[in-house]
């Protein structure tokens, strides 16, 4: 894990590869500056999200030389009366536009509110199923090594419990797959066998699109046949079959887009109206433009509030695409990117569990009473 500037970034190897991911961030660092700094984690980055609101703003510009030129009868360029001496047709369309302006906006801040939450709700959603998930990859090792008998002189019963516990995160990575697509694809096969989590007869045996399912499903047939063997009572195989239950509830679909994903209808709609709203704020901006240089001529680029005017509605356009991009970039957090799940740094330390747990760490170690602490009382 390398800590800078506020940023944690884990950089363990998984299945896209070292792609670094973010773990923690402080919210006080990489604000103001953070798309040009750390353009990876922000929603205006990259060349790409700016280049539409770039040909907004040369649409405008077009708009605002054509009509300087064509619409205004009355009166010469450069008198500063444009709409005091007549031009009545642009000067009400002007006039008109701004109107129009004022009241969709008020429409879209309040749809888009709306939509924005939503899409933090349910990337928090997706988060917290993959944390949940974590947490029963967890208690089922914890389970599964407590009552599995560890005989170290017992190679079978080893085997036991190595296989089980490879079993756990085989399912665990899995689930995963699935969230990211690629769950029954020939990559995800090459990073199982990669990581000696399956082999070549245990995926040709697993259900395609079930596989996860099908592991745990193994899992507890194991257990069974343990019971059956006389090697665990039946009261530990019913403990595990409901963490078993959980378990499976959790890696079915952590992407929950049966759930948490927004109704096709209600995305374009204010995908639909986000648009409108940024034509309109253009196309009202370059009519305004050519009333200012109908009226000032070319002295009108020398007036500093028409650049302040072009930057506005540069950012004015950015800041609303970029609420509704939000859902583009936060639709799915289990891809390579550096703002999603770490899952890569979190997988290495559940391994690492597991693995220890089924040696014998789940066992404590006998301390005579002499040697063991004592608290002291802080009543």
């Amino acid at each position: 894990m390398d800590v800078n500037a506020g940023l944690a970034i884990g950089d363990a190897r998984g299945f896209y590869g070292s792609k670094p991911h973010l773990l923690s961030h402080s919210p006080r660092v990489w604000t103001f500056f953070g798309p040009c700094l750390v353009p990876d984690l922000t929603v205006c980055g990259s060349f790409i999200s700016v280049l539409p609101h770039l040909l907004a703003l040369l649409y405008a510009l077009a708009i605002m030389v054509i009509l300087c030129f064509t619409a205004f009868p009355d009166g010469e360029m450069g008198t500063r009366k444009a709409c005091a001496v007549g031009n009545v047709k642009i000067c009400q369309l002007e006039a008109t536009m701004k109107e129009a302006k004022a009241e969709f906006r008020f429409l879209i801040a309040f749809v888009l509110a709306g939509y924005v939450a939503g899409t933090l709700s349910s990337w928090g959603a997706r988060r917290t199923s993959y944390a949940a998930l974590c947490g029963g990859v967890r208690n089922l090792v914890v389970q599964v090594a407590t009552f599995v008998p560890n005989e170290k002189v017992n190679a079978e019963m080893t085997s036991q419990r190595t296989t089980l516990g490879r079993w756990i995160i085989l399912a665990y990575e899995l689930a995963v797959l699935k969230a990211r697509s690629s769950m029954d694809s020939d990559e995800g096969y090459k990073f199982l066998l990669q990581e000696k989590l399956v082999c070549e007869q245990e995926w040709e045996a697993m259900v395609p699109g079930d596989r996860h399912t099908t592991v745990v499903t193994w899992i507890q047939q194991r257990l069974v046949t343990l019971h059956q063997q006389g090697a665990i009572p039946i009261e530990y195989v019913r403990k595990v079959t409901e963490d078993i239950t959980s378990f499976r509830g959790l890696a079915n679909d952590i992407m929950g887009c049966l759930n948490t994903d927004r109704p096709y209808a209600y995305a374009s709609l204010v995908g639909l109206l986000v648009n409108i709203n940024l034509l309109i704020m253009s196309t009202w901006k370059g009519v305004e433009w050519s009333t200012w240089y109908n009226s000032f001529g070319p002295e009108v680029f020398e007036q500093p509030k028409w650049w302040l005017d072009v930057l506005v509605l540069v950012v004015w356009n950015m800041s609303y695409r970029a609420l509704y991009d939000l859902a583009t970039i936060l639709h799915n957090p289990f891809g390579p990117r550096r703002l999603d799940v770490p899952h890569e740094t979190v997988s290495v330390g559940l391994r690492k569990f597991m693995e220890q747990m089924m040696a014998g760490a789940n066992v404590a170690p006998q301390v005579e009473a002499s040697s063991a602490p004592i608290l002291e009382s802080r009543l």
